[in-house]
């Protein structure tokens, strides 16, 4: 009987020190968590501490600054009311699009914002579409020949990028509030980028760049590419993991959400060597090429142009497709 009681507490006791040891490590971890945080904060430099001090308090450049940078005067800059025309075009791949055409002095305005403040800023790599330099060849290149690719699209992608999010990246990079405000009022309509103001997918561009820094370092975590051409988004595996390919869809579309931007889930395809692997319009199983269905139909088209006899297009349209066939042929075959 006295065994069994002695044998009971060596029990408890062994289980007491069992719990008293995970309290311990477990304060230990928040301890080190605390000290590695507080010494990350000693590290930081006072310039990054200083620009993001003077963007809270709203200083920076003001509007004569601005204004002397575009050209104009101040009052010239005050006294533009910003008017668009709405505009619908036909999609290649079906539907129309809609766009808003600014007014002539508003155009004006927006290129030498575009050409004077903007070009030279610098964006993230991924963000091919609209930049110099690049194209959809050079985008589709980055996912050649790959186990898998993922085509995703972002839904209303100008307009989804809010005049909020546009203010706080011309504050970022220099302007006071107000003049941050007043560069917000001559670039965004209806509470976001407008689909046709040529300062537009510049801006989309400049403003995504963290965003396009995440999803690129999740998707490198993983051996994969990423790139984005303005609201169409490419990753792309050379092994085939399905689970790490529903994930990495999860993933992306959750980065886009914390970013005020919704995944087009009726637009996302999943893409394996057997299928055709289109990025940006371009297949890319071996090789960027224009699909083999699209030249076929011009042979045909031109064909039929050069022996006078009814086409399904006109001189023109032909001469487009045929500058894109050139292109891509000039563009892939210098890039080898």
């Amino acid at each position: 009987m006295i065994d069994a009681v002695f044998n009971g507490i060596e029990i408890a006791a062994k289980a007491c020190l069992s719990i008293t040891g995970v309290i311990f490590l477990a304060v230990g971890v928040l301890i080190a968590y605390f000290l590695w945080n507080l010494s990350t904060l000693k590290r930081a430099r006072p310039a990054n501490l200083k620009h993001w001090n003077r963007v809270r308090r709203g200083d920076g450049f003001g509007v004569e600054e601005l204004a002397r940078r575009l050209g104009v005067t101040s009052d010239e800059l005050a006294a533009v009311s910003p008017n668009y025309t709405e505009r619908f075009i036909e999609k290649r791949s079906g539907g129309t699009r809609r766009l808003l055409v600014p007014s002539p002095e508003l155009k004006e305005l927006q290129q030498k914002i575009l050409r004077r403040l903007l070009a030279r800023l610098s964006v993230h790599p991924a963000a091919t579409g609209f930049e110099p330099g690049t194209s959809i060849v050079h985008n589709a290149a980055q996912h050649v020949d790959q186990a898998v690719v993922v085509c995703m699209d972002v839904s209303d992608f100008f307009p989804q990028t809010s005049e909020a999010r546009v203010t706080a990246y011309f504050q970022r990079i220099g302007w006071n509030r107000e003049t941050a405000e007043l560069l917000t009022r001559l670039t965004t309509w209806e509470g976001g980028l407008p689909q046709g103001a040529p300062t537009s997918p510049r801006l989309s561009n400049l403003v995504n760049h963290v965003l396009d820094a995440r999803i690129e370092r999740f998707v490198e975590c993983r051996k994969g590419n990423y790139t984005r051409y303005a609201d169409d988004i490419s990753v792309s595996f050379p092994k085939d993991y399905p689970k790490r390919v529903r994930g990495t869809v999860q993933v992306v579309g959750r980065h886009l959400k914390a970013f005020g931007y919704q995944l087009n889930a009726k637009k996302t395809r999943i893409l394996r060597q057997h299928q055709q692997q289109k990025v940006t319009g371009l297949v890319v199983n071996d090789r960027v090429n224009v699909p083999r269905n699209i030249r076929r139909k011009l042979r045909a088209v031109e064909h039929r142009l050069n022996t006078g006899q009814r086409a399904t297009m006109t001189r023109e349209q032909f001469n487009g497709w045929k500058a894109l066939l050139a292109m891509v042929e000039q563009q892939r075959d210098g890039s080898q």
